[in-house]
């Protein structure tokens, strides 16, 4: 396949991420055989004016030298496609947003040296007239000597001049209060992001928190915010002064240059003992104010702060390297101790230990629907009507979207949209990274009783195409519009019958269930290829792996995908009517009505290892990094381990 070339001279060689500021690749120059970053911006041709200040801020920020900031190589416009590109340095290591997810909050004097690298690095910058605009964790790249990278100078203030509903560009968590009048931004801006990095990387939170945007712009205009010491206990009386001279709301309170914050870290360094000299080790004490939701309140409830202190340590006889606090060795202590703790808001725990359990999310009511895992984040529908967005590491919620009525559907997340049905007869288009709507398709229109029209399908996605059931018909729909495309009526629709359910596309065939019968369809026409009777009812959608369909009714079956063959059945102590199945590295993992979660072999159907929820299991699984999310009817959401099994009876 061949690659693609950008500027006639960059090959894309691989994929490494996508951010609200373009796509970011790994790439060769072809001229003097380098490995490079290459970020490509997204631009309308038709913008001349963006693209000059692309340039000319780019221009300005490549000229920096310094050993704290990437090193930017080259810039331009494809002639083919218009699209704006910035090749850098190609980076080893990981960002600081990963390593906080990762590893918790560093040791205190790491955290200061970091902290003072970056103080260093602005300091280049602002000398150069150059401000960030959008500093944060996930623009610190941390190389494996521990040297601290500031990367995307220059860009910030062109994607201001190319955003849609608004001129203020950023991340709210550690937006400067100046910002939201819509202030220009200038030096100063930059310490008070910094110092919302600092208060994190002390106490692996930042300053404020808050549900919704505009109470995150309200805290950062008036909420004094609690020093770093209050959080953790041994934090230096004048690091918490600097915090907070940082955190000024008045510019003017701030401190006067990055050389001053530069200056006043290193001093703090000079004076704080090393880890190994017993200062802030993993067994240091870290006590938090966090918010949960009352039971039972949706997401525009109240919410009522609840101290908790959790002692972070290694459990006994277990050793735990120094140096930095670890998220899951804390939570699996909390549990173990029987602490009922809420480590971020709906996250409850009242279960004895288990070693798979990495975190719950409570939701207003039941949740049937299944996760969707994508770049970190997790979609999942609830019966409260919500679709919810939430930090796969975490569990903290990024966004909630309410329909007019619960959320079975389980999301299809593709291309920056969120797709999902809801029992109001609608399929939701959402934008991914904000639950803003994008669209609306009506299942309603049908000569039916109306209230038939419920959507509890799961929609699939496939080449800009989604398809979705609804009680009485499939369709196929414009991702882009939410136009229909096609639809096929469910065989044998009338008082007994239960509909199309949730499809699958594969290599052109949409596999889906209608009351007991497996099908078949051309992704193209809808036309017919094969259908298998399951016996049962068909409430879930099917997995197509390796060319077999996994799908559950009354039994768990594997199908051959080419003629419908049965391959294997699996049968639990209850049906496996709503819960579909994932198939990753040949397991199958499925939950059913007997309150369990199986993993299974997907070769066999033989058991693998079981976990015990609270109710039945009518959430399909979800599978990433090792873990897998699933809902129950007891209002939880479950981060099982994958690689824990059952030990021997």
């Amino acid at each position: 396949m061949a690659l693609r070339v950008v500027g006639g001279r960059y090959e894309l060689v691989a994929f490494v991420g996508r951010g609200g500021m373009g796509e970011v690749w790994e790439g060769r120059d072809r001229v003097i055989e380098r490995r490079v970053a290459v970020k490509l911006l997204p631009h309308d041709r038709r913008d001349a004016s963006g693209a000059e200040l692309f340039f000319r801020e780019a221009r300005t920020a490549g000229g920096l030298s310094h050993a704290g900031v990437v090193t930017v190589f080259d810039l331009g416009q494809d002639p083919d496609e218009g699209t704006l590109y910035l090749v850098m340095e190609f980076l080893t290591g990981r960002d600081l947003d990963t390593a906080l997810r990762e590893d918790g909050a560093p040791h205190v004097p790491t955290a200061v040296d970091w902290a003072a690298q970056t103080a260093a690095a602005l300091q280049a910058a602002h000398t150069a007239g150059v401000v960030h605009r959008d500093l944060k964790p996930a623009n610190l790249m941390l190389t494996p000597g521990d040297q601290v990278k500031i990367l995307d100078f220059g860009i910030a203030r062109y994607m201001a001049s190319t955003h849609k509903s608004s001129k203020v560009i950023g991340t709210l968590a550690y937006m400067p209060p100046e910002r939201f009048g819509d202030l220009p931004a200038d030096p100063r801006s930059d310490l008070y992001s910094l110092g919302c990095v600092l208060h994190e990387l002390l106490t692996g939170s930042t300053p404020f928190h808050a549900s919704e945007p505009v109470a995150m712009m309200a805290a950062h205009l008036n909420t004094t915010p609690e020093p770093p010491g209050r959080a953790r206990p041994g934090v230096p009386a004048a690091l918490d002064d600097l915090v907070l001279a940082l955190l000024a709301k008045d510019p003017d309170d701030r401190p006067a240059s990055a050389a001053e914050v530069r200056d006043r870290l290193r001093e703090l360094s000079a004076a704080t003992p090393a880890p190994g000299a017993g200062a802030h080790l993993a067994g240091d004490t870290v006590t938090k104010t966090i918010t949960t939701p009352l039971t039972g309140a949706g997401p525009g409830a109240a919410r009522t702060p609840v101290p908790v202190r959790a002692v972070l340590g290694p459990a006994a006889g277990t050793p735990t390297p120094a140096g930095r606090i670890s998220r899951r060795t804390a939570l699996r202590l909390v549990i173990g101790a029987g602490v009922t703790a809420a480590v971020s808001a709906g996250l409850l725990s009242d279960r004895p230990a288990d070693p798979r359990l990495r975190w719950r999310y409570t939701t207003g009511k039941a949740v049937t629907s299944t996760p969707a895992v994508v770049d970190g984040v997790v979609y999942i529908g609830s019966d409260d009507k919500n679709v919810y967005a939430l930090d796969a590491a975490t569990g903290k919620r990024k966004w909630a979207f309410a329909a007019d009525n619960r959320v079975r559907s389980s999301p299809a997340v593709a291309d920056g949209g969120v797709y999902v049905g809801s029992a109001d007869g609608s399929v939701y288009a959402l934008d991914a990274a904000t639950g803003n709507r994008q669209w609306t398709f009506d299942t309603g229109n049908s000569a039916f009783d109306i209230n038939t029209t419920w959507v509890e399908s799961s929609p699939a996605v496939a080449d800009k195409v989604v398809y979705v059931g609804s009680f009485d018909y499939v369709s196929a729909l414009d991702a882009a519009t939410g136009d229909e495309k096609w639809a096929v009526r469910a065989r044998g629709f009338g008082k007994d019958a239960s509909g199309f359910t949730s499809p699958a596309v594969v290599d052109g065939v949409v596999y889906v269930g209608s009351d007991d019968h497996m099908h078949a369809l051309d992704a193209a026409t809808g036309d017919e290829k094969w259908a298998f009777v399951t016996g049962g009812s068909v409430a879930s959608w099917p997995a197509v792996v390796d060319g077999f369909v996994y799908v559950g009714s009354n039994k768990l079956f594997a199908l051959a995908a080419a003629t419908g063959d049965k391959k294997w059945a699996f049968h639990a102590d209850e049906p496996l009517l709503s819960s579909s199945p994932a198939v990753v590295d040949g397991v199958v993992y499925v939950g059913s009505d007997d309150k369990n979660v199986y993993a299974l072999d997907a070769a066999t159907g033989k058991k693998k290892w079981v976990y015990a929820t609270g109710d039945k299991v009518r959430s399909s699984p979800a599978v990433a990094d090792g873990v897998v999310y699933v809902g129950s009817l007891d209002h939880n959401v479950y981060a099982l381990d994958t690689a824990i099994e059952d030990s021997p009876a």
